[in-house]
């Protein structure tokens, strides 16, 4: 057997979906018998699509949805075995490697993977509505946050994810500098790795952990683990304060249910709709909701607006300005007001330890003591040591605080630029939503905004009082103290129903899989009788390494369907090839195209190059779009809105950049109705109001255009 072929086998094909892989280091490792272990690995004579659906999510595959979601994943493993062989787009011709048995595999991955070619999902018959996926796909890795000196004499629980996974690993993390003794026993099979050792735990027995500072370990429990009930001994709490460990889908079923929720969406008949709202229906690779009612939102414009909405989320009111004008982050906060919580999500590029930080923590911190479930997703390469040491206090104290840091990993293998975008793939989804006991008072703000206070302040304010908190500066180039004061947008939704969904979809990608970063799908198309659905709004969420650039696709299609008018406000201007000539048909067609934008970027991570990029834009269309820069003092501009033919507003994290359609997680909201046009308009005059006109005379320094013209250099920005 060859070296590809191993390769192969030990975990690129769809049959690392299934089988077990690597040692130790998934539960199937520990436990042989386990229901997915067993199972075969696919192979040439796989009679087709619906068959291996079933063969690797059992009952949950003979649905549509889940040979949709099987299309993907075969999508995906073709990419990973070519990475790692050096196949297909990676140089060598695959038809070179002369073994039968992977030539057979490839063969079937690329008949499943075959509908993902198709730049829209093809739609299915049957019933529109909400279903659920129970098929075990996925790697499972949670932290678990331990530091003797959180609430030492305190009970915590921690619950984790077993939900469609294969393989689960609660990862022990040990922020603290004292040792701590773990001790206990678990009601089902538990495997431990520690100390370079691991051993089994049969059900029922007493086992004995020790971490020491800055140490890890690992327990994999078995299927039929349920519940651990655990003691936290240390020099602080000698007596031991209880740990107890939860399945979640078991403990919570509430929450597994909008957990493993997925939507069939109505698609009309093509032939009764425009092209625009032909784009907006249709099915896609990119994970969407169905159209939801659009209602009244709440349009965010003012930096205390989106700030308090936040805040008034968790606290039940906003804060005054004169809180704003003192900028103390440990003033006053008077919860009688707060609303009562099941679920809170904060997803965001960054969670500063700063007055934002601290403020938002402080709330959070208040509903984890009444058992409010809190899942937290933030960039682990953005995060300084005092922003990380306040999320892991937090998830210490509080384990029923989630805290997701996330780091992308390149393939073994894997091209240079692959290794290198390492360094610098994000999670630029933007997203709180708060599901409340009382619906009503649920809430979810999406848009542009992180947990920064160069979102709320002109200028940084002084923090030298509170050691713990980070005191970010004003500075230019490659560094993580920056600072700049970020014009941007959010929009809130208060509907409750729209909430859970969205809270739903954010799910998928809360339960990716840990190895890949694969997210699960959201929805399907489901063709209708040619009606058109009434809600006029779609979520989405890009995982574009995983998805074929879906999202590069939508943006396309969207700006192919313009007839009279494009408005966008977006400070990065680094067009992908795909996206580039969609603007030039759009100006072929002559479409107006108006942008407002950010071309110095100075104060921003990189600001040169970003600069240099913007300008390589204005050089080529700045004769052909009216393109203007947003010039409120010392302020960049960070919204990213797009706005169609009066009909049609995206308000999102993405921007119009390579990295957002390569590289970076992203979110929005996509409204298709003129009523909501209407209310936008008055905020895009407002940024016009504050631009001047770009003068199409730039000078790019040589050194710029020659590395720019490298295309894996431009994709990195």
């Amino acid at each position: 057997m060859n070296r590809a072929f191993r390769l192969v086998l030990a975990g690129l094909a769809l049959a690392s979906l299934a089988a077990c892989a690597g040692p130790l280091r998934h539960s199937c490792d520990f436990f042989p018998d386990a229901r997915d272990c067993g199972r075969p690995a696919l192979s040439a004579d796989t009679p087709g699509p619906r068959t291996a659906a079933s063969a690797f999510f059992g009952d949950a595959g003979a649905s549509d949805y889940a040979r949709q979601f099987l299309a993907l994943l075969a999508h995906n493993q073709i990419g990973a075995i070519d990475r790692t062989n050096g196949t297909g787009p990676f140089g060598h011709d695959r038809h070179a490697i002369a073994n039968r048995d992977f030539q057979a595999t490839y063969r079937t991955l690329e008949q499943l993977a075959k509908p993902v070619t198709a730049e829209q999902m093809p739609a299915e018959r049957g019933k529109t509505g909400e279903g659920h996926f129970d098929g075990r796909w996925r790697v499972s890795r949670q932290t678990l946050y331990i530091d003797a000196a959180a609430r030492p004499a305190e009970p915590k629980t921690f619950s984790f994810s077993g939900l469609q996974a294969r393989s689960v690993e609660i990862v022990l993390r040990q922020s603290g500098k004292r040792p701590v003794e773990i001790s206990g026993a678990c009601d089902g099979a538990l495997a431990i790795r520690a100390g370079g050792g691991s051993r089994n735990v049969a059900s029922g027995t007493p086992f004995r952990l020790r971490l020491s500072a800055e140490q890890t370990a690992s327990l994999f429990p078995g299927d039929g683990l349920n519940r651990c009930n655990l003691k936290l001994s240390s020099s602080l709490a000698p007596t031991g304060a209880a740990l107890t460990i939860l399945r979640e889908e078991v403990a919570y079923p509430a929450l597994a249910a909008l957990d493993s929720r997925y939507e069939r969406c109505a698609v009309p008949d093509p032939s009764g709709l425009d092209k625009l709202a032909r784009v907006f229906y249709a099915g896609r690779w990119l994970s969407q909701t169905c159209s939801l009612p659009l209602g009244s939102p709440r349009l965010l414009r003012k930096s205390h607006d989106g700030f308090n909405a936040k805040v008034e989320a968790l606290l039940g009111a906003s804060l005054p300005d004169s809180a704003f004008d003192r900028a103390d982050p440990e003033l006053p906060l008077n919860f009688s007001h707060a609303p009562k919580l099941k679920l809170i999500y904060l997803s965001s590029l960054e969670f500063k330890a700063d007055f934002s930080g601290r403020v938002i923590e402080r709330l959070i911190r208040h509903h984890a003591a009444l058992g409010t479930k809190v899942r937290i997703m933030v960039t682990d390469v953005l995060e300084r040591d005092k922003d990380d040491a306040l999320l892991h206090r937090l998830a210490a104290d509080y384990p029923n605080v989630e805290l997701q840091e996330y780091r992308w990993r390149a393939d073994h293998g894997a091209p240079i630029d692959e290794q290198l975008s390492q360094l610098h793939k994000t999670h630029h989804v933007k997203m709180l939503a708060t599901l409340a006991e009382d619906p009503a008072r649920s809430r979810v703000i999406i848009g542009g905004r992180n947990i920064h206070d160069g979102f709320l302040f002109h200028k940084p304010i002084d923090l030298s009082r509170y050691p713990n908190l980070e005191q970010y500066g004003k500075t230019d180039g490659f560094s993580l103290n920056y600072y700049s004061n970020w014009s941007d947008f959010d929009v809130e939704f208060a509907d409750p129903a729209t909430v859970e969904t969205l809270a739903a979809h954010l799910s998928t990608l809360w339960l990716r899989d840990a190895d890949t970063n694969i997210a699960r799908p959201f929805s399907i198309p489901v063709r209708t009788d040619g009606r058109r659905p009434s809600g006029t709004v779609r979520h989405f969420i890009s995982v574009p390494y995983e998805d074929n650039h879906a999202l590069e696709t939508y943006f396309t299609e969207l700006i192919d369907t313009a007839q009279h008018h494009i408005e966008i406000v977006n400070p990065y201007l680094n067009l992908t090839p795909k996206l580039s000539l969609a603007i030039e048909r759009a100006l072929a067609r002559g479409v107006r195209i108006d942008i407002v934008g950010r071309i110095d970027l100075k104060g921003d991570i990189g600001g040169k190059f970003l600069t240099a990029l913007n300008k390589l834009f204005v050089e080529k269309y700045g004769d052909r779009i009216n393109i203007r820069e947003f010039k409120a003092p010392d302020v960049v501009l960070h919204s990213k809105i797009m706005m169609i033919d009066e009909r049609l507003v995206t308000i999102s994290s993405v921007n119009l950049n390579n990295r957002s359609f390569f590289h970076d997680l992203e979110n929005g909201m996509t409204v298709l109705d003129p009523a909501f046009y209407a209310r936008m308009q008055p905020v895009y005059d407002d940024y016009v109001t504050h631009s001047n006109p770009v003068s199409t005379k730039v000078t790019i320094p040589w050194a710029y255009r020659w590395l720019f013209s490298k295309g894996w250099v431009k994709e990195a920005f």
